[in-house]
């Protein structure tokens, strides 16, 4: 009976209408808004593809974020027998993809050293989103960021590397020789396939003129 309360029978046909618009109409296009906003939001999120590496560094960078990079935990998490699943760099924790690329000792040394180099706040990612984004907020001119985009996508490339040298090869982990490849890969593909070509070696380990 409530639910009837201020309903007025009339004698007008009945007829169907489309609540989804306010004229009671059907449309496709008011369908496709509402499956838009039907979507369900997760933690993924579509990362900006850089023009100036190569597409494995930008395939890297999007299986980083989807974890599907085969860590410790990773293939773990597969059933696959891996035995220690110690980070390779560091001994001292277990290996996740937040490990290896941000929370890592190695990491950490390496995304300092790329913050002084570029001459911006020392870079501090909780998550891979924040790792791979936080460039767009900086004060920084338009050359800039689109270098920071790929020296960031670099950075992690640089970072998977040294821990497979490490752990098949048991190489040592040198900071400085990280920064110096990701200096000189970045140099390579920036002055060459970039937008911004005729930049010099100078210009850019000393990040001016930018």
């Amino acid at each position: 009976m409530s639910s009837l309360t201020g309903v007025q029978v009339s004698t007008v046909k009945d007829r169907w209408k489309w609540s989804a618009n306010s004229a009671g109409l059907f449309l496709v296009k008011t369908v496709k808004r509402m499956l838009k906003e039907e979507v369900v939001q997760d933690n993924s999120f579509v990362i900006d593809w850089c023009k100036w590496v190569p597409a494995k560094v930008n395939i890297h960078t999007w299986r980083m974020e989807m974890d599907r990079v085969p860590t410790a935990e990773a293939l773990k998490k597969r059933n696959v027998g891996i035995g220690d699943s110690i980070c390779p760099m560091c001994n001292s924790e277990e290996e996740t993809v937040e490990h290896v690329f941000s929370a890592c000792f190695i990491a950490s040394n390496v995304w300092n050293g790329i913050s002084s180099w570029v001459k911006i706040p020392n870079i501090y990612a909780f998550s891979l989103k924040v790792l791979h984004t936080f460039y767009k907020d900086l004060n920084l001119s338009e050359k800039k960021k689109d270098a920071m985009q790929g020296i960031l996508m670099i950075v992690c490339g640089s970072l998977w590397r040294a821990r497979n040298n490490a752990k098949f090869s048991n190489s040592p982990i040198r900071i400085d020789s990280i920064l110096s490849e990701i200096k000189a890969l970045g140099f390579l593909w920036f002055s060459n396939r970039s937008k911004h070509k005729g930049l010099e070696w100078r210009e850019w380990t000393s990040f001016v003129n930018m």
